[in-house]
Parts: structure tokens; sequence; C-alpha cells
């Protein structure tokens, strides 16, 4: 009786340590598939995320790669590439604002989509190596293809009076002062261009 009551207890001890051996593997197995489907979320994230960052910040952007003086008043002719990839963009998506400070602190700005001059004199948009305004018929360029280069002109002013020479090249060359061009467009970062004089105000003359 007694051989017989040891032998079950030493059976139920490797039962009972089976037992636990086998939830342990089950837990384990548990959480190794948890890490596993959470890394693989991570992963997925954080490559969506770079894909993302790398979409914004390299295909839809706008470079602005020369300005120049483009009348005797206050107009100014812009060269601007967009990034190698991506959709095309609608030229009334894209939005400037022309800002500057004179010295006693006085700001003007001017903001409007580009080609909209907002009551100021007309402003054109138009791919480089294509007819220009000065031809018959001209119309504004109405979507930016990815890769190409456009021309583009603005004029000074501000939003309560358009007609004004605020922040063009006389402006300019009477304060002796700079301007900053900020072009926004959808889905992509902004562009930032500090605008100055390197000849005064003869047609031509470079302004960044």
């Amino acid at each position: 009786m007694r051989r017989n009551l040891l032998k079950s207890n030493e059976e139920g001890a490797v039962g009972t340590g089976a037992l636990i051996v086998y939830v342990a593997t089950i837990i384990l197995a548990i959480v190794i598939s948890f890490t596993l489907l959470n890394l693989t979320e991570m992963l997925s994230q954080n490559t969506q995320q770079t894909a993302e960052d790398v979409r914004r910040d390299s295909v839809n952007s706008i470079i602005i790669t020369g300005a120049w003086v483009y009348d005797n008043y206050d107009d100014m002719l812009f060269m601007m590439e967009f990034g190698g990839a991506g959709e095309p963009v609608a030229r009334v998506d894209v939005q400037y604002v022309l800002t500057c400070t004179q010295d006693d602190g006085t700001f003007s700005y001017r903001s409007a989509v580009l080609g909209d001059s907002q009551g100021g004199s007309p402003i054109y948009v138009w791919e480089v190596g294509s007819d220009g305004p000065d031809t018959p018929g001209f119309t504004n360029v109405d979507n930016f293809q990815p890769g190409a280069r456009y021309f583009f002109t603005l004029d000074g002013g501000t939003q309560a009076d358009p007609t004004e020479d605020k922040c063009g090249p006389v402006h300019l060359a009477e304060e002796g002062i700079s301007a900053n061009l900020y072009m926004h467009i959808p889905n992509g970062p902004s562009t930032h261009q500090i605008l100055t004089l390197s000849n005064g105000r003869e047609i031509g003359s470079s302004i960044i």
C-alpha cells in the first residue's frame, strides 16, 4: 500500500511538472508571437513614414532657380523647378506670399494664387521653352508637371493696395532692403527665397 502511494505521488509530480512546462511553452509562444507582430507593425509604420517623408521632401517641392527685375517699376521674373516625380500640381493650388520690412519697422505683404494679380498689373506663368506672354493668344499654364521648369512674374504691392510698389524692385532699391518670397504647395514643403537686388532696379538684374 505504501509503495503504491509513493508511486502515485511520483507520477502525480511528473504529471504536474509536465503540465507546468506545457503551459509555460504556450505562454512563451504567445509572447514571441506578440513580439514578432509588434515588430512587424512598427517596421511597416516606419517604412511608410520614411516613404512619405521622402515623397514630401523630394517629390512635392519647388526650387527657385533664378529671379530677375522684369520691368523698371515693380515687376519681377522668376524661374522655378518642380520635383522630378509625383503627380501634377494645379496652378490654382500654388500660393505665394511676398513680404518685406523697412528699417522703420513698416511691414508689407501680398499673397495670392500664382498667376492671379489680385488687382495689380497682370502676372504670367509659362513653361520654360514655350511661348511667353508677348505671344498673341497667350494663356497661363494651368498645371505644373513633375520635373518641369516654369517662368512666372510677380509685381509689388500690398493686400490693401495692389497698385503700390511695396516689396518690388523700386521699393527695395529706395529703401535698401530685401524681400521674402514664400511658395506653398499642397502636400509638400514650403519654399522660402530671399530677394536682394544685385545691381539696383536695372531690368534683367538678378534679385537672388
